[in-house]
C-alpha cells in the first residue's frame, strides 16, 4: 500500500512519520533501535489509519547532536512533536503500538494522554527497568565519554565484548548483539547517540500501572521466549512494579521480531486488529 511522508517541527527538533490508510481507527507504531518506520507496514489496511514515527537519529528525524551531552531529550519535547502529529493527522483516539526502543517512547508517553490511549501493546520494549546497568551508566559522565571514544573506534568495544563474555560478564546473545553495531562506525555511533540522547526518557513503573488501572486501557507485553537482548524476566519484573496481572504474553522467538514468519507468531494478540483476519498471506 502506499504511505504518505509527514514531518513536524519545534525549533531544532523534527519528527518524520509515514503515514497508511485513511480509515477511522488509527494506530501509531514507533520502532526499535536501527530499524524503520517501514516496519509496521504490515498493518496497512484501507479500512484503518497506521501513523508510524521514525524516532530520531533514524529515518529523517533530527535531534541535534550538540545538545545530548549537556540538554539531551526530554518527555515533554517529544509529546510536543506527538502531539502536533494529532492534530495535523486529526487524531482524537489511536492504539499505540511500539517495539525496543520505541517502547520506552510508549511508556513515558502513557501517563500524559491516557484518556486518547485505547490499547497499549509492547514488543520487546525497552525501558523497563531505569536502574539496570544499561540505563545506570548512561546517566554516568564517565560511560558517556567512554561511549564517544569508541564512536572513533568500535572495535574495542568489539574487543571488551569478547573479554566480558569469556569471564560471563556478558551473555553471548548479548555480545553478538554488540558486534552487530560494532561491525560498522556509522551504525555504532547511532546507536551511541540514542544511548546518550535518550537517557532522560525514564519511564515510572508506580505510575504507569496506576494510569492503566485508573483507565482500564488495555496493555499487553509480547517478548521472546529465547530473547537475550531484552529477556522475558525484565517484562515480568516490570509487571510486579506496575502491579498488573497477566500482562506478558511469550511467543517463540528471539529479539528479531520483524521476519514475515516472526510477524505470524504475534500478530494474533495485537487488539487493534479484527479477530480471524490477522493471518499474513
Amino acid at each position: 500500500m502506499d504511505y504518505r511522508t509527514c514531518t513536524v517541527v519545534q525549533g531544532e527538533l523534527r519528527l518524520e512519520y509515514y503515514v497508511y490508510g485513511s480509515g477511522q481507527k488509527t494506530i501509531i507504531c514507533m520502532h526499535g533501535h536501527g530499524r524503520g518506520a517501514d516496519d509496521f507496514a504490515f498493518l496497512a489496511a484501507h479500512e484503518r489509519k497506521v501513523i508510524s514515527i521514525h524516532l530520531f537519529h533514524h529515518g529523517n528525524s533530527v535531534f541535534p547532536e550538540n545538545r545530548i551531552e549537556k540538554d539531551p531529550l526530554r518527555t515533554e519535547e517529544f509529546l510536543t512533536l506527538f502531539l502536533e502529529i494529532l492534530e495535523n493527522e486529526q487524531v482524537q483516539k489511536f492504539h499505540l503500538f511500539a517495539f525496543s526502543q520505541g517502547g520506552r517512547f510508549s511508556l513515558c508517553l502513557l501517563p500524559e494522554m491516557p484518556e486518547r490511549i485505547l490499547s497499549l501493546t509492547l514488543i520487546s520494549p525497552d525501558g523497563m527497568d531505569n536502574n539496570s546497568f544499561y540505563n545506570w551508566s548512561s546517566r554516568r559522565p564517565w560511560a558517556r565519554r567512554l561511549f564517544v571514544s569508541w564512536e572513533k573506534n568500535p572495535k574495542k568495544l568489539k574487543r571488551l565484548s569478547k573479554i566480558a563474555t569469556s569471564l560471563k560478564l556478558m551473555r553471548p546473545k548479548v555480545r553478538t548483539f554488540v558486534n552487530e553495531f560494532s561491525d560498522d562506525r556509522t551504525t555504532f555511533k547511532r546507536a551511541s547517540l540514542t544511548w546518550r540522547g535518550f537517557r532522560m526518557l525514564q519511564p515510572d513503573p508506580i505510575q504507569i500501572g496506576k494510569t492503566i488501572e485508573e483507565h482500564k486501557t488495555p496493555f499487553l507485553i509480547i517478548m521472546g521466549s529465547h530473547d537475550q537482548v531484552i529477556r522475558p524476566k525484565q517484562a515480568y519484573d516490570f509487571a510486579r512494579r506496575c502491579k498488573l496481572d497477566n500482562v506478558v504474553q511469550e511467543v517463540n522467538n528471539g529479539h528479531n521480531f520483524f521476519k514475515p514468519t516472526s510477524i505470524n507468531k504475534f500478530i494474533q494478540f495485537l487488539p487493534f486488529l479484527d479477530k480471524y483476519l490477522y493471518l499474513l498471506k
